[in-house]
């Protein structure tokens, strides 16, 4: 097992996945067809996510993997806010905080 290798994997997963998930949200408000840039972006982003977290799988523990790729919704409130320009409010700051503080607890 390489932890160190499977964070960072699991950290490069779950940004390209943000972006994903952002792109997914752009292109929605768009026709759903093949000359989408935006959402075939985001099916792409999302194979490209895909493929690192089951590298990351083959280096640590499934609990340590999945937990840590919670990691993901930091991410995406933070790409919301600043290209979507959507609010945070202080409830999904305190998420946040709560996204952090459970995923430092359950490594120790």
């Amino acid at each position: 097992m390489n932890l160190k290798l499977a964070l960072t994997l699991i950290l490069i997963s779950s940004i390209v996945g943000a972006f994903s998930t952002l792109l997914f949200k752009m292109g929605a408000s768009y026709k759903i067809n093949f000359e989408n840039k935006r959402l075939l972006g985001a099916v792409f982003l999302s194979g490209i996510s895909f493929v690192i977290y089951i590298y990351a799988l083959k280096q640590a523990p499934l609990t340590f993997i999945y937990l840590t790729a919670s990691v993901s919704y930091i991410w995406v409130v933070i790409l919301a806010r600043t290209i979507l320009k959507e609010e945070i409010n202080k409830l999904k700051f305190m998420g946040i905080v709560l996204v952090i503080t459970g995923i430092i607890l359950i490594q120790v």
